[in-house]
């Protein structure tokens, strides 16, 4: 049965560097495939939050006139080594480093008018399960600075970090309830690990998505050197399950297409059309309504 409540109307993003660098050209694609939406997090090869005020307001108007929205800011903060000092009372020059793009990412997350604004949880180390006590309050101290900024902050499930799974995230979600707080969800990123995002991960996090990314992947067990990000509905996992669990528990975020991978013959932008195709068609199979 297809879920057509209005309050459950989903809307569709695109990572816009996985198109092109060039942010008018990735606008163009985007307006082509007929998606307003996207999702800011490089633009000519320079990190959003680290682009000076003068380039961010030419970024603006451009969108501005195109009719664009922006629905988060894929800010890099907390994708870097752990702290070689952890306590927030005594802050290193890494230390505020963070805290400083992370404050960046407010204001530009305003500029835009974009509510998220992401976080990762450090670089992975061999057992993260070591370090959970410092990344819980440094990602409580963060959440609690997203609030006050009028924001939510949202953790990615990053393969190359300490949290990559649903069940990693949901150690943390259940140890932050705060509303301001959530995840977004990357089922790519965990199979990318070898370990199975749908359904098994997904429980781990159901209700507290905030936001999406789509990217599919393999990782055969026997060889993991082989793993690799392929065309939406080539790798192994079950998307058109995934999206039908998200309708059936009233997500109403973005699903944003962040393909990372390269089409061997049309680059990055063909990569991205043929993905989006078969996005298309998998949640047509899912039966949810799009907006």
């Amino acid at each position: 049965m297809s879920i057509e409540r209005e309050e459950l109307l989903l809307r569709l993003s695109i990572v816009t560097d996985e198109i092109s660098q060039d942010l008018k050209h990735a606008l163009h694609v985007c307006r082509d495939l007929q998606v307003d939406t996207v999702e800011l997090r490089k633009v000519e090869g320079k990190d959003i939050v680290l682009h000076d005020t003068a380039s961010l307001m030419r970024i603006q108007s451009l969108l501005r006139d195109q009719g664009f929205r922006v629905c988060s800011i894929a800010s890099p903060f907390l994708k870097c080594p752990l702290w070689s000092e952890l306590a927030l009372t005594a802050r290193t020059k890494e230390q505020e480093r963070e805290w400083d793009l992370l404050q960046r990412s407010f204001e530009v997350a305003a500029l835009f008018g974009a509510p998220l604004v992401r976080t990762f949880s450090f670089l992975r180390i061999p057992d993260p399960t070591t370090i959970r006590p410092v990344l819980l309050e440094v990602i409580a101290e963060a959440a609690r600075l997203t609030e006050e900024a009028g924001l939510k902050l949202v953790l990615e499930n990053e393969h190359a970090c300490n949290i990559a799974t649903g069940e990693e995230a949901g150690w943390l979600l259940q140890r932050l309830p705060a509303d301001a707080f959530g995840v977004i969800w990357d089922p790519g990123n965990e199979a990318y690990v070898g370990s199975s995002p749908f359904p098994a991960g997904y429980q781990h996090v159901r209700g507290r998505v905030l936001h999406m990314h789509v990217k599919d992947a393999t990782y055969p067990l026997d060889a993991p050197q082989q793993r690799r990000f392929v065309k939406m509905g080539t790798g192994s996992i079950d998307y058109v399950g995934q999206f039908r669990a998200l309708a059936e528990d009233g997500y109403t975020g973005i699903i944003s297409l962040e393909t990372h991978y390269i089409h061997p013959n049309g680059g990055r932008e063909q990569a991205t059309r043929e993905s989006f195709a078969a996005l298309y068609q998998m949640l047509q199979e899912a039966e949810v309504t799009l907006n």
